[in-house]
């Protein structure tokens, strides 16, 4: 059999014509739907251009929302994490199940009772505009840091298969995802993410296949995983330095997804965008099987590489600690052993969609927190339909530019699982944080709220830089063993780290799963001390349905009677707003809302 040594690449034409037909077939669907959006009121209607007119379908929302966060990240990182480090990291996908449990009994039924726009819009009726504010900030923060990953994965990829400049490609991707993402709005991000994650799932999954017929089949796989320790679920050690653990993937992975999937903008904003929570809550089971089953290919493939790295000799170039350009060249090898020419353009082809389908949902809600949280918001400024169409749009192009500067500084940092996990948790965790201080602690007020965002924030963003500072110095996780027939090579030469751990500060060797249970833990902690200490509680904002159905038995009982009140009120601002096309609904609801004459 021959070696496989991660140095393979190349594209040859059949693969650039399946590329070419399933990218060109993607885009030109969002640039349809952009057309479509152009000629209609989605032009001067702004909540119509962001969220679809709140009746978009169910099945391509779900689709949606698996774009949302199964990017090129995850189909290049998770396999790369497993060639290295074993399929420990596996168990997340239980961390997936727990945390979509929580989200549909406990976060989702208040954003589809109070039918906002943006998720945001909560903390101004919990809080304030401020608190809003900060929320909203934090949300960019994490955008920003989080889209040069998602553009850098699909350019990797492209640069490994065909030898084209990283830059480029890039350049290429974000021109077509901004251009349909800045006309159609939610409607053509929706729809495009359809089809661009069915693609993304086809290339996995024929990959996955191919790759094991490659090797030798199933058994093949398990046997060479078990023997080289690699098929291990067992290691539930409590230390937080090990990369994986059981308890860093279950626990760790249970709490960054909560923070992901909860209140990020990116998903309430396809959550709402449903006529009814039973919608809501059933697009949001499909996600979370289609997570799941995108997680686990994702780690087969990476087993079946490591079969074929085995199996070829243990090729010292292809020895761990291997890089993020394991899959593409794992798609290559299999494509020359099994004779199968155009795998390489279909996996590609995935790659970029999951790719294109994050970075427009990205960009989409983005520009809906810029000119919903931000603008009307906090900054209470209110211009013409179409001016603000324009700004909306101008944001995505903004940040679409941005994201590409930022490329520079990703170059330098190694494994974009782990880094893409450690950056976005800076600000989710915090984020959440905040909504969850003012979903489950009602004495909490809006010093306390900041406070503990403030405070989530800083401690997160310490040890996430801190991290990323000492794995860019050299600091690298050993991986796991390897089999006795690669021990007997007498070619191989392993990659130490170059930096003892011991001379690291310990929060900076934590392992990337801890630090969103880190500023979430934070931010809770220090927004409920201070929120009992320092707030005063204003019986405006105890309403029974901003806070979570579970603990309404414990609530005030003022909480109880006041339930709806806010709602209602809402629903009367709406009614008696002339304007059909803007889609602020707290506009003229002032920090703090009256008491109405009437409470059920």
């Amino acid at each position: 059999m021959p070696s496989f040594t991660m140095t393979e690449g190349g594209f040859g034409v059949g693969d650039y014509v399946v590329f070419g037909t399933l990218c060109s077939m993607s885009c030109a669907g969002g640039i349809w739907y952009s057309a479509v959006g152009s000629r209609t009121k989605a032009v001067r209607d702004l909540k119509d251009y962001l969220l679809g007119g709140k009746s978009m379908s169910t099945f391509p929302v779900a689709m949606s929302l698996i774009a949302s966060y199964v990017s090129g990240v995850t189909i290049l990182g998770t396999p790369a994490e497993i060639y290295n480090y074993g399929t420990q990291y596996w168990l997340v996908i239980v961390g997936v199940a727990l945390s979509c449990l929580i989200v549909a009994t406990m976060y989702l039924p208040v954003f589809c009772t109070l039918r906002l726009s943006s998720s945001y819009e909560y903390l101004q009726l919990r809080f304030n505009r401020h608190v809003r504010a900060v929320a909203s900030f934090l949300f960019l923060l994490d955008e920003v840091l989080f889209l040069p990953m998602v553009i850098y994965v699909p350019a990797l990829a492209f640069n490994q298969l065909t030898g084209f400049n990283v830059f480029a490609v890039a350049g290429v991707m974000v021109l077509i995802c901004g251009l349909y993402t800045a006309l159609g709005g939610l409607r053509a991000v929706v729809w495009t993410d359809s089809w661009q994650t069915g693609v993304m799932f086809i290339g996995v999954f024929l990959v996955a296949i191919a790759g094991t017929l490659a090797v030798g089949g199933v058994s093949t796989v398990f046997d060479t995983a078990a023997e080289s320790g690699r098929l291990e679920l067992s290691n539930w050690s409590f230390v937080p330095y090990e990369r994986q653990t059981g308890w860093g993937a279950v626990v760790g992975g249970f709490l960054y997804w909560t923070c992901f999937n909860s209140v990020n903008q990116t998903m309430v904003q396809r959550y709402i965008s449903l006529p009814s929570k039973r919608k809501a809550i059933t697009a949001l089971g499909i996600f979370c099987i289609g997570a799941m089953l995108a997680i686990s290919l994702c780690v087969w493939c990476g087993l079946a590489a490591w079969a074929a790295w085995v199996q070829g000799g243990c090729d010292p170039r292809g020895a761990p600690l291997v890089d993020d350009r394991l899959l593409p060249a794992f798609v290559t090898y299999v494509a020359n052993v099994q004779k199968l020419p155009g795998l390489a353009g279909v996996f590609l082809a995935g790659v970029f969609g999951a790719g294109l389908s994050s970075l427009s949902a990205v960009l989409n809600a983005c520009a809906l927190v810029v000119v919903e949280d931000i603008m009307h918001g906090w900054m209470q400024i209110r211009l013409r339909p179409m001016v603000e169409g324009i700004l909306a749009r101008s944001v995505t192009g903004i940040l679409a530019v941005s994201s590409l500067l930022m490329l520079l500084v990703v170059q330098k940092l190694g494994g974009v699982l782990g880094v893409a996990t450690a950056l976005s948790a800076i600000a989710s965790s915090s984020t959440c944080g905040i909504f969850t201080l003012g979903m489950g602690c009602w004495w909490v007020g809006p010093r306390g709220a900041i406070a503990g965002g403030i405070a989530g924030a800083v401690v997160a963003g310490t040890v996430s830089m801190g991290t990323q500072v000492a794995a860019a110095s050299g600091l690298r996780s050993p991986p796991l063993n390897f089999t006795s027939e690669c021990v007997k090579n007498a070619s191989f030469v392993f990659e130490h780290s170059t930096v003892d751990p011991e001379s690291v500060f310990p929060l900076f060797r934590l392992s990337y799963h801890w630090i969103a249970p880190l500023g979430l833990l934070a931010t809770i902690l220090v927004g409920a001390i201070v929120g009992w200490f320092f707030d005063e509680r204003d019986d405006s904002k105890m309403d029974a349905e901003l806070y979570f159905p579970l603990i309404w038995r414990w609530l005030p009982t003022e909480s109880i009677e006041r339930a709806g009140e806010i709602r209602r009120i809402i629903a009367t601002k709406e009614v008696d707003t002339p304007a059909p096309s803007s889609p602020l609904i707290l506009g003229t609801i002032t920090d703090k809302v009256p008491k109405a004459e009437t409470s059920r």
